[in-house]
């Protein structure tokens, strides 16, 4: 039988302010360490080419940090072959939405660019946290003995 998943598995009250908390944490980590890897190989390499390997060092940090530390996935419940493409996938619709954004409220709107970028940064690590929650990090049911 194949394993049900329970999205609310292991959610007690007042778990998920804790859950925000940490996940805000793990975001600020991430974002700084993109930014130092970045300006470091930016010695070396074009800012391009630095960049991607500051993206790939926050990809990382974010991850783990977030199955480990924000949503404490159980170590049972860990599978990086049905969590990590997830996880990848939600990073790519996050950087899609935030430039879907920057589209609809500067092109479309008119917003100035500090606006939009406001917009921006602040609906897509709501849009990020529900996705992570729902999809890459729930909790997987117990399978049924019978």
């Amino acid at each position: 039988m194949p394993t049900r998943i329970n999205p609310t598995a292991g959610a007690g009250p007042g778990q998920l302010p804790g859950q925000v908390l940490r996940f805000a944490m793990v975001g600020a980590a991430a974002t700084c360490a993109h930014y130092v890897v970045a300006m470091l190989c930016a010695l070396q390499i074009n800012l391009y080419g630095a960049n991607l390997l500051g993206y790939l060092a926050a990809v990382a940090i974010s991850y783990f940090g977030h199955q480990r530390f924000s949503f404490r996935v159980p170590p049972r419940d860990i599978s990086h072959q049905r969590q990590l493409p997830r996880f990848v996938a939600g990073s790519l619709g996050g950087l899609a939405l935030s430039y879907l954004l920057l589209a609809i409220t500067g092109d479309l709107l008119g917003a100035p660019n500090w606006l939009s970028l406001a917009v921006a940064v602040s609906l897509v690590p709501v849009y990020t946290f529900v996705f992570n929650k729902l999809w890459v990090f729930r909790a997987v049911a117990p399978r049924d003995p019978g």
